[in-house]
């Protein structure tokens, strides 16, 4: 009975153990590697095949150009997005969880690639080049929008411009002095147009305000940001603040005044047939006049009226190219105050839209 139990069942087949460093041991490990590694490929392709996702993200692509003193962006800086990503769920879940943390926006730098001009560029082949998403293994399957402009422009210098510094609540006993009194303005190429006479440019201060505790014949030195002169935009100052010392002469107030706007037109547009056929008309609501915020001296103030100060959108010659265009125009209210009064304008002027349009009837003509 015994001798029937110790002989092995039919079927099966026993390896007695290889000893130790031989041959037979070794391949017995391969064998056992072999399997080990087949599974291990097995699991992670039956993990890929289920754990491959799909996420729609929505975010904010910013672009900019960085500390770039050659290049500037003048196109809108902040687009919004949607994309559809694709890929494995854990780097999907990365991905999303460092788009959290940077508040949902995604930064580009076209300057790296792109030249100055204008730039048609497909927003997925944007993000596939970020940082965020280069070497992640996502696939953007679509982006909205498909494409965005890019409008970039080289900077130009203008050294040597005069700043002017700028006063709120007191009028000055004598001129106040600037260091330094001369900056240099770097301004994008095509903003050179907007330059009526390089030599009458000068940047202004951001106002300077004494306060309340400010005493008349005390002289106070500040520190102040200079601006960009009116009518230039995306300029950058070097420096961007200068060291004004100035003594109080008085205290000021303000009052506000409204005025008639007129238009000023060259000579020539009255001396021919141009202005008798033609007309500024204002936009819808609009109307030819303006509620202005003067400051200065209480005694100038008192002198001063709505008859005595010229209000004027200035034309020129150029304006003839927008006869019969649709789109309105804004028309910049340029102010004149009596000379001898220490007044100034103490807020903006807002424009006035308007276009130059033919009149319905021209008038008949002097008797």
């Amino acid at each position: 009975m015994s001798a029937r139990l110790d002989k092995p069942r039919k079927g099966y087949r026993t390896e007695l153990p290889a000893s130790r460093f031989s041959r037979q041991w070794f391949a017995q490990g391969l064998r056992t590697c072999a399997w080990v590694a087949v599974i291990t490929i097995l699991v992670w392709v039956y993990a890929d095949i289920h754990f491959t996702a799909d996420e729609d993200v929505v975010a904010t692509l910013r672009i900019h150009t960085g500390l770039s003193n050659e290049i500037a962006l003048l196109s809108r800086s902040d687009v919004s997005i949607k994309f559809h990503l694709k890929g494995k769920r854990n780097s999907i879940d990365r991905f999303l969880d460092r788009l959290s943390t940077n508040k949902s926006v995604l930064t580009y730098n076209p300057a790296r690639a792109l030249s100055a001009g204008q730039h048609r560029e497909r927003v997925a082949e944007i993000l596939a080049d970020l940082v965020e998403l280069r070497d992640s293994g996502l696939e953007i399957v679509w982006a909205r929008p498909r494409d965005i402009d890019i409008y970039l422009d080289n900077f130009e210098d203008l050294p040597g411009v005069r700043v002017k510094p700028e006063f709120g609540g007191v009028v000055l006993d004598g001129s106040a002095r600037v260091e330094p009194s001369n900056i240099k303005l770097r301004i994008p190429k095509s903003q050179m147009k907007n330059i009526s006479s390089q030599n009458q440019l000068f940047v202004p201060t951001k106002p300077i305000n004494p306060g309340d505790d400010a005493a008349v014949g005390e002289t106070r030195t500040v520190k102040v940001e200079v601006l960009p002169p009116p009518g230039i935009s995306h300029a950058r100052l070097i420096p961007s603040m200068v060291s004004v010392t100035f003594k109080i002469g008085q205290r000021t107030s303000s009052r506000k005044i409204k005025v008639s706007v007129g238009i000023t037109m060259p000579k020539s547009w009255l001396d021919g047939d141009f202005w008798s056929k033609h007309e500024a008309q204002a936009k819808h609501g609009e109307t030819w006049t303006r509620l202005i915020t003067v400051s200065g001296s209480p005694i100038d103030l008192e002198k001063l009226t709505a008859e005595n100060i010229q209000a004027n959108i200035n034309l020129t010659e150029s304006d003839k190219q927008r006869v019969g265009l649709a789109s309105w125009w804004p028309g910049k209210v340029k102010v004149q105050f009596p000379a001898g009064l220490k007044i100034r304008l103490a807020e903006p002027i807002p424009d006035i839209e308007y276009r130059l349009v033919k009149r319905s009837e021209s008038p008949a003509p002097p008797s």
